[in-house]
């Protein structure tokens, strides 16, 4: 069966039409630049960025993330990283990106603020980001994970992915200095 790619102009119709995407309790929404400081608040943590492999994020890089404007996919590789409010408070982020136009894959990543984990928080934005994943025409959606992340783990598997490959010492965490092990976790649409 001959597979057609990902049309950028029908999957930025779709994102754009569904934001902001109301769950039972939560709002996902393109970042503003009011939210540069709360979002440096729980992405610049202590310990966060352990799982995000980064350094902390410059200014320069926050600013970015946070001018807001409509989502944008022209190439595989291009993401949006969309603000999750819960009861009116942004308390985190998750990134939707697009791995392959042509073979129809995404990815996504979530970083919820410290104090509000534990809560479903990342489980319930992460299951409805997939679906909009779908909605926009992937059939395939990854996450890309530390093996230490346990609480991600349970997330992609809250939401059906399951475990596809696991690559030993496969990149050096800048935050810590150490060799990673990574999960590539995935689920595709169901026909």
């Amino acid at each position: 069966m001959t597979i057609q790619p990902i049309e950028p102009a029908e999957a930025m119709r779709t994102m754009r039409a569904a934001l902001p995407l109301r769950t039972e309790r939560l709002v996902l929404r393109t970042l503003r630049p009011d939210d540069l400081e709360t979002v440096r608040a729980y992405r610049n943590a202590p310990g966060q960025r352990r799982w995000t492999y980064n350094r902390d994020q410059t200014e320069a890089e926050l600013m970015a993330w946070t001018a807001g404007g409509a989502p944008v996919f022209l190439r595989d590789g291009d993401a949006e990283q969309l603000g999750i409010e819960h009861d009116g408070t942004l308390v985190g982020d998750l990134m939707v990106r697009i791995t392959s136009l042509g073979s129809r894959q995404a990815e996504l990543g979530w970083t919820v603020a410290a104090e509000m984990q534990g809560r479903g928080i990342a489980t319930e934005a992460a299951r409805a980001a997939l679906e909009l994943c779908f909605a926009m025409g992937a059939h395939r959606v990854i996450a890309h994970l530390d093996e230490e992340n346990v609480a991600s783990q349970r997330v992609a598997e809250r939401i059906g992915m399951a475990l596809e490959g696991r690559f030993v010492d496969d990149e050096v965490n800048p935050a810590t200095g150490e060799l990673g092990t990574s999960l590539i976790m995935a689920v595709r649409r169901s026909a």
